[in-house]
């Protein structure tokens, strides 16, 4: 495909959801165009704040382009933009059941670490997925999600799941997949949101077992242009040390942030000491972690290239030792 540089001279307001918003060009000409959302993280992987659009450096296919529509990243604290999330459980018998049935009434209260428009659902992962609890804003329905964890997860492994879809030997990485696609319609269905920012999500909570035989390319690019950050909790202990790496490693190739269930510390490296909990709420910090990064995303805009062509982004951070995680790095 011809690749091409494009003008960045843009006059824009507010920022817009996922797909594409309008840019003037002056004279009432009005072009399509793309918000793009990216970490700054130090090296605990925790966003850094207060950075300005100077502090970074864009290319666009390989030549400097100035980062126009720039916007901040947000405090934790901040609650102005919704957020849509799917948690994925993942059915494997090294899970304690109880330990993520102690999880219910923490998932509830994670609402209120959020906008009001906020949206949250379960969904019960094994060679097949089921959905525990529907996109919607009902602490109770997440609640019972987690608490039903054993019974549910028993019915689905001798196949009573009545609305369940097989994965394969895909299994979470094709879960994700299609919970990416349900996101999608969910939010274009909803007249409060589909036309506002709202950001999306994905926490998946498994103890590493993902097939390293499936090509996560695919997933990955379906994140990155459904704009859908992914947030892996690993849960320990875990028989599967090599393939959790592969397993967190979906959160740096997604512009998200790993971390271990009910630690206190995000960040992908299992080797480090823990100071994990599987304890009732033990996941309030995993929630925070997400949260947090979400907030703490900035964003910059830039024209939607030509049907048939292709644009290339790179972004560095001129400040040292910070990391920078752009997920949408080629457009459309």
């Amino acid at each position: 495909m011809r690749k091409r540089r494009w003008a960045l001279t843009l006059l824009l307001g507010a920022a817009s959801g996922v797909g594409p918003i309008a840019m003037s060009l002056g004279h009432g000409t009005q072009a399509p165009a793309e918000r793009i959302y990216f970490s700054a993280l130090d090296k605990e992987e925790k966003p850094v704040l207060g950075l300005t659009a100077a502090d970074f450096e864009l290319r666009v296919d390989g030549k400097p382009a100035a980062l126009e529509g720039f916007h901040a990243g947000l405090p934790y604290t901040d609650r102005s933009v919704p957020l849509a999330v799917w948690i994925l459980l993942e059915s494997n018998p090294d899970i304690h059941t109880s330990s993520i049935q102690k999880q219910g009434d923490a998932a509830a209260a994670a609402f209120g670490m959020l906008h009001p428009a906020s949206v949250m659902g379960v969904k019960l992962v094994t060679d097949r997925s089921e959905t525990l609890a529907p996109l919607a804003h009902d602490p109770a329905a997440l609640r019972n999600a987690f608490t039903q964890y054993g019974e549910r997860r028993a019915e689905l492994r001798v196949g009573k799941g009545a609305e369940s879809i097989g994965l394969g030997q895909a299994g979470v990485a094709r879960a994700l997949e299609l919970a990416i696609g349900e996101m999608d319609e969910y939010l274009a269905s909803q007249r409060s949101l589909r036309d506002r920012e709202v950001h999306r999500a994905a926490m998946i909570i498994s103890n590493g077992n993902l097939n390293p035989n499936y090509d996560l390319k695919p997933l990955c690019a379906r994140a990155a242009r459904a704009g859908v950050f992914l947030y892996p909790v690993l849960y320990v202990p875990s028989p599967y040390r090599t393939l959790a790496q592969y397993y967190l490693a979906l959160a740096k190739e997604t512009a998200g942030v790993a971390s271990v269930f009910g630690d206190l510390k995000p960040g992908s490296n299992v080797e480090r000491p823990l100071r994990s909990s599987q304890g009732p709420n033990a996941i309030t910090a995993n929630f925070i972690h997400m949260v947090r990064d979400i907030n703490g995303k900035y964003s910059f805009t830039v024209l939607s290239p030509p049907s048939g062509q292709e644009m290339h982004l790179e972004l560095k951070c001129k400040v040292k030792g910070m990391e920078v995680r752009l997920a949408r790095t080629t457009l459309p």
